[in-house]
């Protein structure tokens, strides 16, 4: 959570860079979009500014959904003194999907994590360090695997992640394999053409920022890939899985300005996959609890507790602010 997005200098020369790279060429935007996510430039709001300018000075000429550079792009000085004024005009709060279920399940919590920064006590061994290891065999896994075979890569990525939190996991050398070779069997079944992972997306217009596990591209369909250490409950999603799953949706449709229709949750202790439909009543809803943050934000007043059912249990446990928390109940009760 934050207010304002800092531009950097190297996105905007790196997306010239990119576009100098097509020179005389006609090339498709989303492919454009896909080079700058490789090169971790995660706004596309950034892009369109720029192309808008050099349509004016009649360096491109484009259609829709495509552009050809016509002229070597040179002079960007004043292009990006440009950018970087709108960027400080944008005063807005900017928040994750994940501070979004965080809110939901609980808006003290996400007060006292991200607005007091109130000292957080995380547990030296557990869930939270089981989470890290799959993200980060993930991680390796992904950006390895077009470089060498399965096995050598599924072994690899496993070993990274046991050496790094050794002493802190709980979860078993076998589980995390199995994992990910399952994983690797779901991404053949369905046919991802392109994979990007941990990118850090923004968007000016929407105030959002976040860094979804993984965007998965097949047939011109793109979806966000979330993976949760628990168990799919018989319930089905819980709420804020599904906030957080909708709001990496809208990212990623900011980004490349195209529809997200289905976002995947992927459960590891229960081996479960939810496609999610991503619609608009969910949409608002996420939008919505965005704007109950930024009202909470500019009060002058500590939130309450969530009311969601089984608080205590679903969040309180494991809360990392739970120390403060318990202070400021503790000090209501003065007389």
């Amino acid at each position: 959570m934050k207010v304002g997005i800092e531009v950097r200098d190297k996105d905007i020369y790196t997306i010239a860079e990119i576009l100098n790279s097509y020179l005389n060429e006609e090339v498709e935007i989303e492919n454009i979009l896909k080079k700058m996510l490789v090169r971790n430039v995660g706004s596309s709001d950034l892009l369109f500014i720029i192309l808008q300018e050099l349509e004016k000075r009649k360096i491109i000429e484009g259609k829709e959904g495509q552009i050809k550079i016509k002229k070597e792009i040179k002079d960007f000085e004043n292009i990006l003194k440009k950018i970087k004024f709108i960027a400080n005009k944008n005063r807005r709060l900017f928040v994750t999907p994940l501070e979004v279920g965080k809110f939901y399940q609980c808006p003290r919590r996400l007060f006292l994590e991200k607005v007091v920064l109130a000292k957080e006590f995380k547990e030296e061994r557990g869930k939270t360090w089981d989470g890290e290891a799959i993200h980060l065999a993930l991680n390796i896994f992904i950006k390895n695997l077009t470089k060498t075979p399965v096995e050598n890569v599924v072994e690899y990525c496993v070993n990274v992640a046991m050496k790094k939190y050794e002493g802190k996991i709980t979860l078993s050398r076998e589980s995390l394999r199995d994992f990910i070779l399952r994983f690797y069997d779901l991404l053949s079944e369905e046919g991802f053409t392109n994979l990007f992972t941990e990118k850090t997306l923004f968007s000016f217009k929407v105030g959002l920022v976040g860094t979804p596990d993984i965007i998965g591209i097949k047939n011109g369909e793109i979806i966000p890939i979330d993976i949760k250490l628990g168990k799919l409950s018989r319930k089905g999603v819980k709420e804020e899985h599904l906030l957080q799953s909708v709001g990496e949706a809208i990212l990623i449709e900011e980004f490349f300005r195209k529809k997200v229709s289905k976002s995947y949750l992927i459960f590891f202790e229960s081996k479960s996959l939810v496609k999610i439909d991503v619609d608009e009543d969910i949409k608002r809803k996420f939008l919505k609890y965005k704007k109950e943050i930024e009202m909470i934000c500019k009060a002058r007043s500590i939130p309450e507790k969530g009311r969601i059912p089984n608080l205590e249990r679903r969040v309180c446990l494991g809360c990392h602010v739970k120390r403060s928390c318990e202070n400021i109940e503790n000090l209501r009760r003065i007389s």
